[in-house]
């Protein structure tokens, strides 16, 4: 019986056929994981490759508001306009007071051509001015400039001061109604605060320097005198910024700027302040 030649290429066309779908299926198939593995889905452990995933694509952040930004520098802006009127600068006459020091020391006034510059602010309508014990020295009669008004230079009686605590307070010799700052309460202020420095550094009147309260209860021994709880700020202090006012965002103020840390004659932003509630307790009395 004569064999059919087209049974047997049909019986192994169909078989053959098969394993070539099979075939093919798998390579599709693996082409797909890998195109997969291309978006970030790692290939299967057990054949031992990773694809890369892809960086993610992060939420795009909302820009910061205008209206807060204004916001807050019409605040910076009101809370020194607040105070400056009432700044003075403080003169007082060569007297022998030590040349500026290294390292922790007291600010020392910054030498004008005809005498210490420091600075002070006006806690009293009638003319009383808040300075440092370390603007005065020895003086017991400095001159005063204020920036506004028609008349800008008064003589000034020292009336009080006391070393201990650095502070001394004036009073203008006139009859004229002065401005005056808002007192804060120093028991209230936060490390963080956002805090400005004015005053009459290297002469520069009325300078401002905005800072933050890095510690509210600074204990330190300057120049041989303890004091348990000054304000320290990285607002920039300078010569001349002696004496001068640290105010919070409000514009009250809170401190009385009369110490910094200079290593080797450098501005390091460490500065501090007494607090204005022993400034009070100075004023008050016993």
């Amino acid at each position: 019986m004569k064999k059919n030649r087209n049974f047997s290429i049909n019986r192994l066309f169909w078989p053959l056929l098969v394993l070539a779908v099979v075939a093919g299926g798998a390579v599709w198939t693996n082409a797909v994981v890998l195109n997969q593995g291309s978006f970030g889905h790692a290939l299967s452990p057990s054949r031992g490759v990773t694809v890369p995933t892809a960086t993610p694509v992060l939420p795009r952040k909302e820009a910061a508001s205008p209206d807060a930004a204004l916001s807050m520098q019409e605040g910076i802006s009101r809370a020194a306009s607040m105070v400056r009127p009432a700044v003075v600068s403080v003169k007082a006459p060569f007297t022998g007071q030590a040349v500026q020091e290294n390292g922790l020391t007291h600010v020392a006034p910054y030498p004008g051509n005809s005498g210490l510059v420091g600075s002070g602010f006006i806690i009293d309508a009638r003319g009383y001015v808040v300075t440092t014990f370390g603007t005065v020295g020895k003086a017991t009669r400095v001159r005063v400039s204020l920036f506004s008004g028609n008349r800008t230079e008064y003589d000034a009686d020292v009336i009080a001061v006391d070393p201990k605590t650095d502070l001394a307070l004036l009073k203008i010799l006139a009859n004229d109604v002065f401005p005056t700052i808002i007192l804060g309460n120093s028991d209230l202020v936060e490390i963080g605060d956002i805090v400005f420095a004015i005053g009459s550094p290297f002469g520069f009147s009325r300078t401002v320097t905005m800072g933050i309260v890095s510690s509210n209860r600074r204990n330190m021994n300057i120049d041989g005198t303890k004091y348990p709880d000054l304000i320290q700020t990285d607002a920039a202090i300078n010569e001349g910024n002696d004496g001068g006012p640290l105010v919070n965002i409000r514009g009250e103020v809170i401190g009385v700027n009369m110490a910094y840390y200079r290593p080797h004659s450098r501005f390091s932003g460490i500065g501090f302040a007494v607090p204005i509630n022993d400034v009070l307790a100075f004023i008050e009395g016993p």
